[in-house]
């Protein structure tokens, strides 16, 4: 037996339909085949009235017709009008035939249209009479007719008028039959459907639940899945179309729920995306606050961190020894440390080796599971077991690599690439940026240095040539009277009359400090380079030791020591060797007069080579040094430490002239050995070979 539960949502509606309206629609069946009937012969004497009336409308409109013709023709007797009178003629003709056609049921009607009849041929005979030619006199014979004619038409026009008010009434009474058998339908029908509504609310209540059930376990499976709740899912026994209706409900619902999930791990996807994308512009602007990236380094680390876990990270930069460890980060004490500014010479078959030359990054979820460079058993047992490192690259160059560990296993996949490149171009830009900077920095320092150096030199040349200025005028103007006095002086000494011994050691004490006058004025000639000294290849070895042997006594006497270190092979140089002389017992002098406070002391002098092509002398002691605030100017005229009467100042003015005079230096430095002492170095030309003249310049 075929079971309720399996019949279709069609069945039971009809089934529904069925019993809820086979009642109404029988009576209502009945009752309107009854009035069916009787509304059809109503209906059918409304037509047949209707077109009685149309029929008699058309015969009085040709008799009409013909009459208004017939004037117009005796108006006018043209052509045209007679035609005309022909044709209401032959149309009156018709318009009887087809009237007589029409079956008339009452005898009023039939005895009208019989009179109307007997009056159409006279009104054609008339008609036709009128139009035809006719012997004079004919126009009161033309009139007898017209007025016959009107006659008759008027007479057809009021018998006609009587006919149509017969239809007119036929066609409302007909009229109100039908409305009132249209109220006995209404009526019938309302008492029909109450009766019938009466047994369907009766029967449907629980047919509407019955037929609602499925339904209704549909409609809540919605709610819940509205809710939020897609597991929801509604039962699926029987079949037909609540069936099939559960079925694809199930489906939606286990589609919505796959969508859920997917769209959940797209939109976590997307979020994390965002987050890195967020992350990339923020360490961003980390590496590109500083052009010392070693500055914004650890505040880098840390933010990486946040998106990319790691035991420890470092930069090693490229150099042509090897790579450099530039910058090291350490999380947590579970991996060694590396030494920052270590160099790892040897990379070859290394990871980084290999990130460097394949330009590409490269990353190990396991080094416990492959081993592919030389460090990965080393990492291994330092406890790394997932690495991933990044080449550096900038204006097309590897300059380093940017490497992660940690210790644990497969932390590093595609996904941290995608965050590692775009970081590991900007970091290879700040990396290349602070280079670049410091490169700059350090010739912007070179060569303020040099404009210093030149600076202090100019300054001091043009000190020196104004001073040398000064000094030749000076001892041009008091040469001569101090010679005239010295000669006096010498001249009185030697006279026999001045017995006075008294006066004669005036006259001693006279020469004396003339003859310190002169030697005074002498150092203003050589200053201003007024005496002109000849040039020869000379041999600064023989220099030092003639010096040594002029200042030998003056040395022991103040207990100096003297250390000679001469290269043996040291080059001859092209100078003046009065004057180099005069440098070089200045300096030793100099040095011994800087330790006479100190007691003992130790004179180094030394030669060698410098730069190649130049030769160097060095006069270094072992006394207090030369403060710092005095340092710049040591070599001014007329600038000394000494006491007043042992030292004119114009001692290293004038042997710094002479060694730049000879296209040398005259080089100073002060606390060479435990913060003591002081080094004069004066360093000169090589004698170069003319191959002119085969002789030395």
């Amino acid at each position: 037996m075929l079971s309720i539960k399996n019949w279709s949502i069609s069945t039971r509606l009809l089934l529904a339909f069925l019993l809820v309206l086979a009642p109404f629609v029988g009576f209502v069946s009945i009752a309107g085949l009854h009035f069916g009937a009787i509304m059809h012969s109503y209906i059918r004497i409304q037509e047949d009235a209707t077109v009685d009336l149309k029929r008699t409308s058309d015969v009085m409109a040709a008799a009409d017709g013909l009459l208004l013709a017939t004037e117009d023709y005796l108006a006018s007797r043209g052509s045209q009008e007679q035609q005309r009178v022909i044709g209401y003629v032959t149309h009156l003709h018709e318009a009887f035939r087809i009237l007589g056609t029409t079956r008339f049921e009452g005898a009023d009607e039939r005895r009208l249209f019989d009179a109307a009849k007997d009056m159409a041929p006279r009104m054609e005979v008339l008609g036709r009479e009128i139009v035809e030619p006719a012997p004079f006199p004919y126009t009161r014979e033309i009139s007898a007719k017209v007025a016959r004619l009107t006659k008759v038409h008027d007479h057809v026009d009021t018998t006609l008028h009587q006919l149509m008010d017969i239809h007119i009434r036929e066609i409302d009474d007909a009229m109100r039959h039908v409305s009132d058998v249209g109220r006995q339908v209404i009526f019938v029908t309302f008492v029909t459907l109450a009766v019938s509504a009466l047994g369907a609310v009766t029967i449907s209540v629980p047919l509407a639940h019955w037929l609602s059930r499925p339904i209704r376990a549909i409609a809540q499976g919605s709610r819940r899945l509205a809710e939020g709740d897609l597991s929801q899912r509604v039962e699926t026994t029987g079949g037909g179309e609540l069936g099939e209706a559960a079925q694809a409900f199930n489906e939606m619902a286990q589609r919505l729920e796959r969508s859920a999930i997917e769209n959940t791990a797209l939109y976590g996807a997307a979020r994390q995306r965002a987050e890195r994308i967020a992350a990339v512009n923020r360490l961003t602007k980390i590496i590109s606050a500083s052009l010392d990236i070693g500055a914004v380094y650890e505040t880098f680390a840390a933010e990486l961190k946040r998106f990319i876990p790691y035991a420890r990270m470092g930069i090693v930069i490229a150099e042509k020894s090897g790579v450099r460890f530039a910058l090291f980060q350490l999380v947590g004490h579970r991996l060694n440390a590396v030494p920052i500014g270590m160099v790892w010479s040897n990379v070859r078959g290394t990871g980084i080796e290999w990130v460097m030359s394949h330009r590409r990054p490269h990353f190990e979820r396991d080094l416990a599971k492959a081993r592919r460079f030389v460090e990965d058993g080393a990492l291994l047992k330092e406890g790394v077991r997932s690495t991933v490192r990044l080449p550096l690259i900038a204006t097309g160059q590897v300059i380093g690599v940017l490497f992660l560990d940690d210790v644990e296993p497969d932390r590093y996949s595609e996904h941290d690439l995608e965050l590692l490149i775009p970081l590991g171009e900007q970091l290879a830009i700040a990396i290349e940026n602070s280079r670049l900077h410091s490169e700059m920095e350090r010739k912007v320092e070179e060569r303020t240095e040099t404009l210093r150096e030149t600076q202090a030199q100019l300054i001091q040349s043009g000190k020196l040539a104004a001073v040398g200025t000064l000094a030749a005028g000076v001892a041009h103007e008091l040469n001569q009277p101090l010679m005239i006095i010295r000669g006096y002086a010498q001249e009185l000494l030697t006279d026999e009359r001045v017995a006075s011994e008294e006066i004669r050691d005036d006259l001693r004490r006279i020469e004396a400090q003339t003859t310190r006058m002169a030697a005074i004025i002498n150092h203003l000639r050589d200053f201003s380079r007024e005496s002109k000294g000849r040039r020869e290849v000379t041999d600064l070895n023989r220099l030092v030791r003639e010096a040594l042997a002029f200042l030998g006594q003056q040395l022991k006497a103040h207990d100096v020591v003297v250390v000679q270190e001469l290269d043996p092979a040291l080059p001859t140089v092209w100078v003046d060797p009065l004057q180099i002389e005069q440098v070089l017992l200045n300096l030793i002098t100099n040095a011994r007069d800087a330790m006479e406070s100190t007691g003992m002391g130790a004179i180094t002098i030394r030669t060698d080579v410098v730069s190649g092509s130049r030769v160097a002398l060095s006069v270094t002691d072992t006394g207090p040094g030369i403060p710092e605030e005095i340092r710049t100017r040591i070599f001014d005229p007329f600038f000394t430490t000494k006491e007043v009467g042992k030292g004119t100042g114009l001692g290293l003015s004038i042997c710094h002239g002479i060694i730049e005079e000879h296209g040398g230096a005259l080089i100073m430095e002060s606390s060479v050995a435990d913060g003591r002492g002081a080094r004069f170095t004066m360093i000169l030309p090589q004698a170069v070979l003319d191959e002119t003249t085969g002789e030395r310049t």
